[in-house]
């Protein structure tokens, strides 16, 4: 089942300006470029129980690379890995597939399973039918991933069986000749898809496993026939003594576990001399997948082994077969020189820094300088105190773009990143920035204060001995400074027009100038500006 989740009452979802994802999967993006797995978390500070997360993994845990070979020619070798299998949609015949275990939390939709599917833990050389499970000889996870190439859809399965194999996830037989799987997401990727609060996945944190996978097809190098960037998060898993009760955003599903860290939690490559030394020993393919570190992170999504990047074998055409496969010694010598003690957990909480000026009337542009503004799957507002701006344009992960709404006095402006949306499922505590499905409201400090100024009023304009006199109110506000600014020609851009004069608003709140006239004067605009 799908959230459809509404605003905050008042509340205006944010308008992008960011520079859209390059082309993930043949040429089609998984998720819009502002969905948190396509975030670019370089900037992003470190989280405050960091050190103490990376001490209970044990720092000198490395990194492991948890894919292998793919080759036909290695017989009845194990696929490790989580393989994906491409079809195109608009023609490939749907199947029904029925869901054993999680049905109200599944999404039973019929799905183009191609005949030469590849389920996790099949042979290299071809389907194993001794079903999902974990006894010896048995797929394990057996997650199936199909993606429609025709309408960018993703089809994943958990506990995938086949129609020939011995038995489904539960270890029960599978005896009557059809598709079976323990559960079902699907996911749609032109959109900003999120999964109902408080339901799993093929994931266990609520996530697609397919839009984290390290992928051959992005990971080499453009000489030999890859992306060379890899733009997006990549999955990991953690031992459940690390793993908490919790998830944050992108994460929407907990387990039962006695850790720190939620699902969801985004841990990032250090980007300093240390590190950069030793990417720079790597080969071309580890030296992709570690800047993809460093800018994107690595999501947590499962429980599991410590420290396990989740990859494809291969990866695969548009008619399903072998396209591209890793050069293992390269993967293994290189990723595996990084220890957990190279990662950061970071704070991905918006925050304000800066404001472009911290005084003006309503309808005035601003600027917010912070962080962490990008990644709200369209859902950031932008709030003066209580009333919530109109549109405000994320032009980048540190500077949003807004009009002042109305309003009085001083007040805090505050960035909220993220829906109201209570978890019905889960309960009180499971969402760590509950209400808010997101990454939550920047905390209030000095930097964000703005202070709203009366907009003057011209009350009276006459012509009185040789010179123009105007004169009027700022609505009462006492004190202040004004600037008079005058040109011949309105439509000029105000940063051109002159100032005629300064001056400061009585206690009373009044003003007034005078401009000397004479027969030979052009027509002239005034223009007061406060301050």
């Amino acid at each position: 089942m799908k959230r459809l989740a509404a605003l905050v009452a008042g509340a205006a979802a944010a308008g992008v300006a960011l520079t859209p994802a390059k082309g993930q999967l043949l040429g089609q993006n998984l998720f819009p470029a502002n969905n948190p797995w396509n975030q670019n978390i370089s900037g992003a500070p470190v989280a405050s129980n960091s050190a103490s997360i990376i001490a209970a993994i044990k720092g000198t845990t490395s990194i492991h690379p948890d894919w292998g070979t793919d080759s036909p020619t290695n017989g009845s070798s194990p696929l490790y890995g989580i393989p994906f299998n491409i079809v195109h949609g608009n023609s490939t015949a749907k199947i029904s597939v029925i869901i054993d275990n999680y049905p109200g939390e599944s999404d039973i939709i019929a799905a183009p399973i191609p005949a030469n599917a590849v389920i996790e833990g099949d042979f290299q050389n071809g389907p194993n039918t001794n079903g999902p499970g974990y006894n010896t000889g048995q797929r394990g996870d057996s997650h199936l991933l199909v993606w429609d190439e025709d309408n960018n859809i993703a089809y994943e399965f958990y506990g995938a069986a086949r129609p020939s194999d011995t038995n489904v996830i539960s270890e029960a037989s599978h005896t009557d000749g059809q598709w079976h799987a323990a559960q079902e997401t699907v996911w749609y990727f032109t959109t900003n898809d999120f999964r109902t609060l408080g339901y799993t996945s093929a994931d266990a944190a609520g996530l697609s496993v397919l839009a984290g996978l390290v992928r051959p097809d992005e990971g080499l190098p453009v000489s030999q026939g890859g992306q060379g960037a890899i733009n997006h998060a990549l999955r990991m898993t953690l031992p459940k003594s690390i793993v908490s009760d919790q998830y944050i955003y992108p994460a929407s599903h907990i387990v039962t576990a006695p850790g720190t860290l939620p699902f969801g939690s985004r841990l990032r490559l250090r980007n300093n001399s240390t590190v950069n030394l030793l990417i720079s020993t790597m080969g071309p393919e580890s030296q992709i997948v570690a800047h993809a570190m460093q800018q994107y992170g690595l999501i947590l999504a499962d429980i599991g082994s410590s420290m396990y990047v989740t990859g494809a074998s291969a990866a695969v055409n548009a008619t399903n077969g072998l396209s591209l496969v890793w050069d293992m010694n390269d993967i293994l010598g290189g990723l595996e020189q990084l220890t957990a003690t190279n990662f950061d957990v970071v704070n991905l909480t918006p925050a304000v820094t800066n404001l472009s000026h911290s005084s003006g009337a309503a309808g005035t542009p601003l600027t917010i300088n912070g962080y962490n503004f990008s990644g709200a799957a369209g859902h950031l507002s932008v709030f003066f105190g209580t009333n919530v701006a109109s549109a405000p344009i994320v032009v980048s992960d540190s500077q949003i773009s807004v009009v002042v709404p109305a309003g009085s006095g001083t007040v805090d402006v505050t960035v909220q990143s993220g829906l109201y949306e209570p978890d019905t499922d889960d309960g009180p505590g499971a969402n760590v920035h509950e209400p808010i499905f997101g990454y939550g409201t920047s905390v209030t400090n000095a930097a964000d204060k703005f202070a709203y100024v009366a907009v003057p009023l011209f009350q009276r304009v006459l012509a009185s001995g040789g010179s123009f006199v105007a004169s009027g109110t700022n609505n009462g506000a006492p004190g202040g400074t004004y600037h008079v600014i005058v040109s011949t020609n309105l439509l000029l851009p105000r940063t051109n027009w002159t100032v005629l004069t300064n001056g400061s608003f009585g206690s009373n709140g009044n003003f007034s100038f005078t401009n000397a006239l004479s027969s030979t004067n052009p027509d002239m605009f005034y223009m007061l500006r406060a301050p």
